[in-house]
């Protein structure tokens, strides 16, 4: 019997599951290369869930931008009686004498502008404890932390109408709460990513999940524009703002005590094949059971030098999107004279563009490194190059543009600068998760904890300048944003990396018994594996 010669087998057109002899014998161990769709999928579900406790914090949280500009008597060196706050018809003396405020506006509220700027930073004060909640976040259960912060939230919304008109520090109080709710939900979501995504996969989780605070914000601003107008009915002003965004969150809460799991593993829809895909591909990254990681290196963490580049990008991106997200609707109420309903949805649209700038880009920057076409350091300083140039330049040029006779430049403009912000997704915010996925809790803690102090400067300076709400404060206020987002082009462009750093992995140093151990195996599975080839050829008939 005459055996026929080994000839090259050819995979099967359209089959990837194939091994290759020569790369079985250059790697250890041996893997299947096998893909997992994220489309449908529970990990896309995830996604979802996740997104929408972000809808939730930011309906929980905007609301205030809108909700002040109807709750703020404006007067104009104007003082209350001290009365009781009960009364109606309240009474205050103007320049010209006594006059009556209506029963209408008896729950409106007479704050300074300081006040109102810590009214408006207080939620960061609350986001200052994400320091600790950080640092616990990559070893707590990320579905019961993201449970305390949907309360929280729920909390901080239905006490604030009730105690508003009282003191304005218990509504500082309760926006304090909210920010802790916050401090809870962002590190904890964080780390649920790094566990139920793949790295390629990871830009495309953190702009879809982020932007559930760009889909909160389109649905409470239209709305609380509408109830702002229509104060003197039953069901209406201000206050019912606040209640329906307490509403909101109980919904979610219910919807993720349900539905949620902290990782696949814990989850009843997941299929086998995805878990393994997405097991396998988390332990590529060295990341280990988060039980087995033992204390953080603190010391690398404070000296690292892309972390540090990147936490004072991040700074230099958020503190633009103070004047985009909370202080919008007093712009267009200061210097464009919109009325509230048309303030409610002209201050929507910049957010809308924001939302699907970051969902477009995170889409095209998870596509460009899964393919190969661009490295993830490249592509994370690409995207945030042209995500603060295009920024810093749009928020600088939008005074220029101002004027309440014919107000679309502005507004259009505006809209632009949210397109460029939402470059930054796939830009500095990816880089910081990708720098550390075991310990996507503490950096996300420790990044947004310095955010949080500098966006606190930002809100008190802002409304301090902001004093009677002219063009000319508002110049200030918005070119003092522009060089701030201007900032990143040079620092993060040359020291920005996305790289996962020595100090992210506890990576076992290698047995010499075990390694020879797998040696051994791979050697014998490589064996195996020629003979199956040999095996699978045809054998020749015999020569007559």
């Amino acid at each position: 019997v005459r055996i026929a010669p080994l000839s090259p087998i050819k995979p099967p057109e359209g089959h990837k599951d194939v091994f290759d002899v020569k790369d079985m014998e250059k790697s250890s161990p041996v893997v299947v290369s096998e893909s997992s769709k994220i489309f449908p999928s529970a990990r896309f579900f995830m996604a979802c869930l996740l997104c929408m406790c972000f809808i939730s914090l930011s309906v929980a949280t905007s609301n205030l931008s809108l909700s002040m500009v109807c709750m703020v008597r404006k007067t104009s060196n104007n003082t209350m009686e001290k009365q009781d706050n009960s009364s109606c018809p309240k009474k205050f003396v103007d320049d010209e004498g006594v006059s009556v405020v209506p029963c209408s506006e008896s729950n409106k509220v007479d704050w300074t502008p300081t006040e109102q700027g810590f009214v408006f930073a207080a939620q960061n004060f609350g986001s200052l404890t994400m320091l600790l909640t950080g640092s616990h976040a990559d070893k707590l259960n990320g579905k019961w932390c993201i449970t305390v912060a949907l309360v929280l939230l729920v909390i901080s919304n239905a006490m604030i109408p009730l105690v508003a008109t009282a003191s304005v520090w218990w509504v500082f109080a309760f926006r304090v709460l909210a920010g802790v709710g916050d401090s809870f939900l962002f590190p904890s979501a964080s780390s649920m990513i790094s566990r139920w995504f793949p790295p390629k996969e990871r830009p495309f989780a953190i702009g879809f999940v982020t932007g559930g605070r760009q889909i909160g914000s389109l649905l409470i601003l239209p709305v609380a524009g509408v109830l702002c107008s229509n104060s003197s009915n039953g069901f209406g002003g201000w206050p019912a703002i606040f209640y329906l965004s307490a509403i909101v969150a109980v919904i979610f809460l219910l919807i993720w005590l349900i539905a949620s799991a902290d990782k696949p593993s814990k989850h009843c829809c997941v299929r086998a094949r995805e878990e393994e895909y997405i097991a396998r591909k988390i332990e590529e990254e060295s990341l280990g059971k988060r039980t087995e990681r033992g204390r953080p290196p603190w010391k690398e963490i404070f000296t690292s030098r892309p972390l540090i580049v990147s936490i004072f990008a991040l700074v230099c991106h958020e503190y633009p999107l103070v004047i985009m997200l909370q202080l919008l609707p007093k712009y267009f109420s200061d210097v464009l004279q919109l009325s509230s309903t048309t303030n409610g949805l002209i201050s929507a649209l910049p957010i809308a563009v924001l939302w699907v700038s970051k969902t477009l880009s995170s889409s095209l920057a998870s596509l460009l490194t899964a393919n190969q076409k661009m490295g993830k350091t490249t592509s994370c300083k690409l995207f945030n190059l042209v995500a603060s140039l295009g920024l810093g330049i749009c928020v600088g040029v939008t005074p220029f543009m101002s004027s309440a006779s014919d107000p679309a430049p502005a507004i259009i403009v505006l809209c632009l600068a949210n397109a460029f912000a939402g470059l930054h997704t796939p830009g500095v915010q990816t880089a910081l998760i990708q720098l550390a996925p075991a310990f996507s809790g503490i950096v996300t803690g420790l990044s947004f904890s310095v955010v949080a102090v500098f966006s606190i400067i930002n809100k008190l300076l802002s409304n301090t300048i902001l004093s009677t709400g002219s063009t000319d404060e508002w110049f200030i206020v918005f070119e003092i944003s522009a060089v701030v987002a201007l900032l990143p082009v040079i620092f993060f462009t040359l020291w920005g990396s996305a790289e996962r750093q020595p100090w992210a992995s506890k990576e076992k140093k290698p047995d010499p018994d075990a390694k020879s151990e797998t040696l051994s195996e791979n050697t014998t599975v490589v064996a195996l594996a020629k003979f199956s080839m040999y095996l699978s050829h045809q054998v020749a008939p015999p020569k007559q």
